[in-house]
């Protein structure tokens, strides 16, 4: 079975014209609006306390839409200890 390797969100966008990213954008748009209305029943259901839900709304919109990739990797663990001015520990 040969793999199929998607581009990163970052190179994604960063290719996109302008006139593109609202057909690329939808289709993640409505699959985040069925999952939040799940999470929604969930919380009124009393499945999910409200802030087990307000986190799993923000886990599902960070991976939909990249947030890793857009936010977590400007500032990565390994770029903060090989850079200058890392504090020393005796």
């Amino acid at each position: 079975m040969a793999e199929t390797m998607t581009r990163s969100l970052v190179h994604q966008y960063a290719a996109m014209k302008p006139t593109e990213f609202g057909k690329s954008i939808e289709p993640k748009w409505q699959v985040a609006g069925k999952l939040v209305k799940q999470v929604q029943e969930a919380v009124e259901q009393k499945f999910l306390t409200p802030l087990d839900g307000a986190r799993l709304i923000s886990s599902i919109t960070a991976t939909l839409f990249g947030y890793d990739e857009f936010i977590l990797r400007e500032f990565s663990p390994e770029t903060l200890l090989t850079g200058p001015g890392r504090p020393r520990t005796s």
